[in-house]
């Protein structure tokens, strides 16, 4: 198993794309290319895509991945600063404040 990342449809050589929309998945014929990490690519029926999908879920519709490490966590401009990462409650108790707004994770998996 290997990840890959659909790039758009496929097109036949007049540009027009490959495959019709069918309200049964099993008569979806539409083509999509697929690039691979190599940067190899290949092509996929919507059913095919779908199916795989489907694979890595369970019975609940969870999916489950692995995180690997966090690459990069830069701010766009809307983090919370230090000393405004902490909020008082009824009793005069401070807390600190939960919260990634203002922060972009990148992550690998």
């Amino acid at each position: 198993m290997t990840k890959a990342k659909g790039t758009g449809r496929k097109r036949d050589a007049d540009g027009l794309p490959m495959g019709r929309r069918n309200r049964n998945p099993l008569l979806d014929s539409r083509l999509y290319e697929v690039e691979f990490p190599d940067g190899s690519t290949d092509a996929f029926t919507a059913n095919i895509i779908a199916e795989n999908m489907f694979s890595q879920v369970d019975d609940e519709g969870h999916a489950y991945s692995i995180l690997d490490e966090v690459v990069d966590h830069p701010t766009n401009g809307h983090a919370l600063l230090k000393d405004a990462g902490n909020f008082e409650d009824r009793n005069g108790k401070r807390h600190p404040r939960m919260t990634t707004k203002g922060w972009e994770l990148e992550v690998q998996w």
